[in-house]
């Protein structure tokens, strides 16, 4: 086949000039179009399954614009709902978790941070007034009045037989008594006496013996009308208090039955209150600020829209959460108060974007989060404390309904990896988003790439010529591999922008031209191009001979290809063929 001549015009860069200039959005390039209407279809459907894979190269974009397209998709809806976790009543190591709008959560703390102080004090002033400490002085006196009473009768009684009764350490005893009224043992009486004594004693004690249980059972009556008194008197102190906090929250789902369970416990625990809680009467450490604390754990109250989080670093407790402990006296200590959320809870409502390979790395929480997805809920537990002592009064949080998005980002070979090794995978993440790797060179794509490469360079407080955006197109086209494609991996040109920067030196902004450009690819190119140069180098000297005239039979000249990552280059090759009888 004749050799077909090509003019230096045919393959030197081509040249693309953009026309009306855009904002430069990657997602409106049409290598990103079909990824695009992957997301957007993935993120409409709420039915079980459908999140989100985004797969594309390296320099395509696959991260910082699926993030800037993700902030967008979501920027016109309502942030999500809030989260706190309050004190369980019923069960103190089951804490429950409210989910409230955005910013109510944040007032219903400090309203509850406010209202204890108040409780405190208007208990002060409620069992400090007169009225109270009258009313208890009445019901004791009369308690008191009614047990002397029968107290002296027996005495009265006692006498009359010779007999007495004491006030010993342990109590009160029959004794008998001599002539001058003085305790006497039974022994120093003659026996008729003695017997006559024993019997009246031992009838005595029968009666005392009834004093004292009733004396008790008045104890009882009136320690249990102490406690109702307490309970009218608090219920009387805090009523407003606890009727304005059910009024404002009241239209909360679960929040007004907390309340009313909030009001009920106060009553039964009036002791918490006291100045020192933690004495006699109340568990160690507990107070009042501490068990009806409001444990902020997701606020979205400064939100505009539903959080889209990012989590690096994937381990379970960045996911789901963890547990916190404070040393005192030797011992660790903790409560529901200190339970701090993870990305899957600060992303619930909105969506949770994650890198591949950095899930790969963490095994164990790609398998709890399929868990998570499988039962449409998640809860926090100590998993790095597996196998370890359980530590008493740790929380075990009721569970978090399962309310989001997940966005998988990663390369095309983390994908097919995922599907070769987990079975389980397609069930989960049901949408692939393919960014293409190149798009043709039409003149829509053409302005966006130019509208893309002016913000970058806007981004870094630099300016760019429309030669230099013309040369960094050609050079798109010469990464593409293709005259009439334009490489999806933009950010590439972002690298070359930052190198022709630095040649730009004395203005402010600088003012990046197609020179700066073209001499910063070439400096990248001698950077680069040791092992080119060298066998360059080897054929001008003659250490690698090629025929470049005449014919050979079963033998030609061939160009090969090697890329060597940062640098790939076209090297002469001789291709032969041997043919043999067989």
């Amino acid at each position: 086949m004749p050799a077909t001549p090509l003019k230096a015009t045919d393959v030197a860069l081509p040249l693309f000039r953009p026309g009306a200039q855009t904002e430069g959005e990657a997602f409106a390039f049409s290598s990103h179009a079909r990824a695009r209407e992957a997301i957007e279809f993935g993120l409409s459907i709420t039915d079980f399954g459908f999140n989100v894979f985004v797969l594309g190269d390296t320099n395509s974009g696959r991260m910082t614009a699926t993030l800037d397209f993700l902030n967008s998709f979501i920027s016109d809806m309502p942030p999500a709902n809030d989260i706190v976790y309050l004190n369980n009543f019923v069960r103190p190591h089951r804490p429950k978790p409210y989910s409230l709008p955005a910013g109510v959560a944040r007032k219903f703390r400090d309203h509850m941070t406010s209202l204890v102080p108040k409780l405190r004090e208007a208990f002060v002033q409620a069992f400090g007034g007169k009225d109270y400490e009258r009313e208890i002085s009445v019901r004791r006196e009369s308690m008191q009045k009614e047990l002397a009473g029968q107290l002296e009768d027996l005495k009265t009684e006692a006498r009359a037989g010779g007999l007495d009764i004491v006030q010993i350490e342990k109590g009160m005893m029959v004794v008998a008594t001599g002539p001058d009224g003085e305790a006497m043992a039974l022994d120093s009486f003659p026996p008729p006496e003695r017997e006559k004594l024993e019997a009246a004693a031992k009838q005595l004690n029968e009666r005392l013996f009834e004093f004292n249980r009733n004396a008790t059972k008045l104890n009882v009556e009136f320690m249990s009308e102490a406690a109702d008194l307490n309970r009218q008197v608090a219920d009387s102190a805090v009523g407003d208090l606890i009727d304005e906090l059910e009024a404002e929250y009241s239209g909360y789902a679960g929040l007004r039955r907390w309340i009313v369970e909030l009001r009920a416990d106060i009553l039964e625990n009036l002791h918490i209150f006291r100045p020192h809680a933690g004495g006699e009467g109340a568990p160690v450490g507990e107070s009042a600020e501490s068990r009806y604390a409001v444990n902020l754990f997701v606020d979205n109250g400064d939100e505009d829209s539903p959080s889209v989080v990012l989590e690096p670093n994937p381990t379970y407790e960045n996911l789901f959460g963890r547990i916190e402990y404070r040393p005192v006296a030797g011992l660790l200590e903790t409560d529901f108060s200190m339970m701090r959320a993870g990305a899957l809870h600060r992303a619930n409502g909105g969506i949770l974007v994650l890198r591949a390979e950095s899930l790969a790395r963490n095994p164990a929480s790609w398998e709890l989060l399929k868990g998570a997805l499988r039962d449409r809920e998640f809860r926090l537990e100590e998993l790095p404390r597996t196998g370890a002592l359980p530590i008493a009064g740790a929380p075990m949080p009721k569970p978090v309904t399962l309310d989001l998005n997940i966005v998988i980002i990663g390369s095309p070979q983390a994908y097919y990896a995922f599907f070769s090794i987990d079975p389980e995978f397609r069930t989960y993440f049901k949408v692939k988003a393919d960014i293409d790797g190149d798009m043709d060179a039409t003149q829509e794509n053409i302005d966006q790439y130019a509208g893309l490469i002016r913000a970058m360079a806007r981004k870094r407080g630099d300016e760019c010529d429309d030669e230099a955006i013309v040369r960094l197109l050609g050079e798109a086209s010469r990464s593409a591999a293709n005259r009439t494609k334009l490489t999806a991996r933009y950010e590439l040109m972002a690298d070359v922008l930052n190198e022709a920067a630095r040649l730009v030196k004395g203005e402010k902004p600088a003012r990046i031209t197609a020179g700066a450009v073209s001499t910063a690819l070439e400096q990248r190119r001698r950077r680069n191009a040791r092992v080119e140069d060298r066998m360059q180098e080897g054929i001008a000297k003659g250490f690698v001979m090629i025929d470049t005239s005449g014919s050979v039979v079963g033998q030609i000249n061939a160009l090969v290809v090697r890329d060597h990552g940062d640098h790939a280059f076209g090297s002469p090759s001789r291709v032969t063929a041997r043919a043999s009888a067989g």
